[in-house]
């Protein structure tokens, strides 16, 4: 008997779900993992090189029908992708992800007590990898010219309280 016959078409891998972000990926695997069917996930580890790679769920023939009733009791939200405006998929600035979603409300900041207010127009996001939230574009007070201006001034008060500590020094 030859190898080709002791496999049958019923061993062979088909997709369940394709073009899925890798952690939505793991979830659903996990989920049918859990209900006993054997899952491969193409593409599982393209994904830690790059954070765009999409990975496709595959099952085996004879259970492609229990895992799509599986698959079918699970209620997610939909998913809405923004985009920005060279029309690619959003990112995380900080991590890199794609599951980021627009933030209107009060922004934690690092200096304790302060909290900016996000509002819709401001086009303030939010991640849900990481946490963090990010501007989709500068405010108006950033830009070397408002450095070059706020050192000028630092440096000038220093040097000011120099020549004050120095004069008191001579009293």
């Amino acid at each position: 008997m030859s190898m080709a016959a002791t496999f049958d078409h019923e061993d062979r891998l088909v997709p369940i779900r394709t073009g899925l972000d890798p952690v939505d990926a793991q979830l659903l695997r996990s989920m049918l993992e859990g209900h006993g069917i054997k899952v491969f996930m193409n593409g599982e580890h393209a994904g830690s090189l790059n954070y765009a790679v999409r990975a496709d769920l595959m099952v085996m023939a004879s259970q492609w029908k229990i895992a799509e009733e599986t698959l079918s009791k699970i209620a997610t939200l939909p998913r809405r992708e923004p985009l920005d405006e060279y029309g690619d998929e959003r990112a995380c600035a900080q991590c890199g992800s794609t599951r980021v979603h627009a933030f209107v409300g009060e922004v934690p900041t690092f200096i304790p007590g302060i909290r900016i207010e996000a509002n819709v127009e401001d086009a303030w996001f939010h991640c849900l990898q990481c946490g963090s939230h990010y501007r989709d574009r500068f405010s108006k007070f950033s830009g070397m010219p408002i450095a070059l201006m706020w050192g000028g001034a630092l440096g000038a008060f220093f040097i000011c309280l120099y020549w004050f500590i120095d004069w008191l020094k001579w009293l």
